[in-house]
């Protein structure tokens, strides 16, 4: 059994980095303003670069979720699988309760015509459904899962980089603002330690999750 506490004491650095990443974000939100930190976070587009955080956001997409969920089913780490799952499907909910409470234009609805000159054409969505980031949100449930999962410190670090970089890829993209990132990032991050301290405190001793 683990409390809150010890998942957390026994993940410091993962969740250390991480409160780094959010607070040197929110430093920056609240000093330069929603717009201003898009554009100051999008100063170079190359063709190249296009394609290549096109593939980085595709992490944040729920199918690896269910991926990763379909691997542990088979390795029988009922545990896992489950977790993975209902850390996804969780976060998720929350993600689409917030999008449809808030309606926040996208940055290619918010800014005037020709005020941003990046936006990619067949990428960059309009409408409004930005806050939060959906992808940003999955893919730190996931890699703040697989951070818990595994004792290798290198390998948690490179999950938390993981996640950072789907976040940083939305507002590459043109899809979301910084705020989007960081309120998905927290979502994803807090529903994947409420999930799995639920498992382990109050599930673990069920013969079905007996193996993690």
């Amino acid at each position: 059994m683990k409390t809150l506490r010890e998942i957390i004491l026994g993940n410091r650095l993962f969740f250390g980095l991480f409160i780094f990443f959010f607070a040197v974000g929110l430093i920056a939100l609240l000093a330069i303003g929603k717009a201003n930190s898009f554009v100051d976070l999008n100063p170079y587009h190359r063709v190249t670069l296009d394609t290549i955080f096109g593939w980085i956001t595709f992490l944040g997409n729920g199918i690896f979720s269910v991926i990763l969920f379909l691997v542990f089913l088979l390795q029988r780490r009922w545990s896992r699988a489950t977790q993975v799952i209902a850390a996804f499907l969780l976060s998720a909910l929350v993600t689409q309760l917030l999008k449809n409470l808030f309606s926040m234009p996208r940055p290619k609805q918010f800014f005037p015509s020709g005020k941003y000159p990046y936006f990619i054409d067949g990428v960059t969505n309009v409408g409004f459904a930005s806050f939060p980031s959906g992808h940003t949100t999955s893919a730190f449930a996931l890699v703040t899962l697989l951070a818990i999962f595994t004792p290798n410190q290198k390998a948690k670090v490179a999950f938390l980089l993981c996640g950072i970089a789907v976040g940083y890829s939305r507002i590459y993209l043109g899809q979301h603002f910084l705020s989007d990132v960081l309120t998905g990032s927290c979502i994803g991050t807090v529903t994947a330690v409420l999930i799995h301290w639920l498992f382990v405190e109050k599930l673990q001793s069920l013969p079905l999750f007996a193996r993690g």
